[in-house]
């Protein structure tokens, strides 16, 4: 029997964990905030930054159940990052260090805490769910008992658009229930800051878990993986931020307007996701690298984004051909195991933020060309509503496009009656 990993393993010479105060105050504790928050303020302190320490808050009984995992281990987990760079395999292995064990009673109220980081889902995202109100409450509780600490930092995750500013109005809302002081505060020592995420994070199959471990040589229950790349940037004055999160790198940004690292990321990599994964399901695909093999699907999507997406976006075109490349190779990583039906969760709101307003640019673009209905986003419209038994009107303003809302109905009948190779060969 394996040992499990505890605090015991952490290398000394890495940095003094102890040493350094709780500086984030995390909702959530989830394999995304773990290879990329917690990811990026380890290799802050390693670089001698002194960008502190996260202490976690759990938004669900699954989350509660991680808490516990990381207070055994000392707030310690394993991040394996494996992938393709250039070609070139990439497969490394670290302790990330940068989580405190214990408790968050009365955390907010610590004025050494400058950051509130979150990662609820879509679905999580909304005034009446429980994270706004938990966030609110966790502001007030700063505001009494830590009036004039310095200025904290709102640093939503979400893959929502201007996430920032959602999640500020939610709380503006809910701070309503308390005095006008309370939210003269927020708007003079609270600032909410919009950020773009970017990294692709899977848990292990059971095989894979247990391969990593009898290597590591200690069992670990938060083990991670994760690919190479990673980008996160933040919105907000850098130098206010640089003062109180210094944990800028080439994969962290600060800068005042993130609307290209935002519009890159949702357009040429949460699009394609989005539109393939109904058309994959369908044909019983399971992953994203399995269908970036797959001769049909692999052709089709490459196609769809160099042909469709990318000259339907505002990207400089360079840049995007670069980056959709990029996105490529990601999706065809060997070691990561990405399905479709995660990918799938919320579909319909996902389609309509991510891919919809593609759609409706794609046709200003195609207008004029011999034959706009040969759309590859119209196969990917019908293949969505196939998968979600919506009709045709749930798309909205791209459903009264002529061209568009006939291209989508032809392909749903062909879907039905010759199935999804009988749609990729037409």
């Amino acid at each position: 029997m394996l040992p499990s990993l505890t605090g015991a393993q952490w290398p000394a010479s890495a940095y003094d964990r102890d040493q350094l105060p709780d500086r984030v105050l995390q909702f959530g504790s989830g394999m995304l905030l773990r290879a990329l928050c917690a990811a990026a303020i380890d290799s802050a302190n390693r670089s001698g930054a002194k960008a502190g320490r996260i202490v976690v808050m759990h938004n669900t009984e699954e989350g509660a159940s991680r808490a516990r995992a990381l207070n055994q281990q000392d707030g310690l987990f394993t991040l394996v990052e494996r992938g393709l760079s250039g070609g070139t395999p990439v497969d490394r292995v670290g302790l990330i260090g940068a989580i405190s064990p214990g408790g968050t009673a009365g955390i907010a109220a610590n004025p050494s805490i400058r950051v509130i980081v979150s990662n609820s889902s879509e679905a999580g995202f909304r005034i009446d769910a429980p994270f706004p109100s938990r966030l609110t409450e966790a502001l007030h509780a700063r505001f009494t008992h830590a009036h004039q600490a310095p200025l904290m930092f709102v640093i939503p995750t979400e893959l929502v658009p201007d996430n920032g500013p959602r999640l500020e109005a939610m709380v503006r809302e809910l701070a309503r229930k308390y005095d006008q002081s309370f939210r003269d505060w927020l708007a003079a020592r609270v600032r909410f800051c919009s950020s773009l995420v970017d990294r692709i994070v899977t848990a292990p199959t059971p095989s894979q878990h247990a391969e990593l471990e009898a290597t590591l040589g200690y069992r670990d229950a938060l083990l991670t993986i994760t690919e190479p790349y990673a980008l996160w940037a933040i919105e907000a004055d850098p130098a206010e931020l640089r003062a109180a999160f210094p944990i800028e790198s080439p994969s962290v940004v600060f800068a005042h307007d993130i609307a290209f690292y935002r519009e890159r990321k949702l357009r040429l990599l949460n699009a394609v996701h989005t539109a393939m994964a109904p058309l994959a399901l369908l044909a019983g695909v399971r992953t994203v690298r399995e269908a970036s093999a797959h001769p049909l699907l692999g052709a089709f999507q490459k196609r769809l984004l160099f042909d469709e997406i990318v000259p339907a976006t505002d990207l400089p075109a360079a840049e995007a051909r670069a980056f959709a490349n990029q996105v490529l190779e990601r999706f065809a990583n060997p070691w990561l195991e990405h399905e479709y039906r995660v990918i799938a969760t919320n579909q319909e709101e996902k389609f309509r933020i991510r891919v919809l307003p593609l759609i409706i640019a794609s046709f200003r673009v195609l207008e004029g060309m011999d034959n706009p209905s040969a759309s590859r986003l119209s196969l990917a419209a019908a293949a969505h509503l196939t998968f979600t038994r919506a009709p045709l009107d749930a798309l909205g303003e791209a459903a009264r496009i002529p061209e568009f809302a006939e291209a989508t109905k032809r392909w749903m009948t062909v879907l039905a009656r010759d199935g999804v190779e009988g749609v990729l060969c037409t």
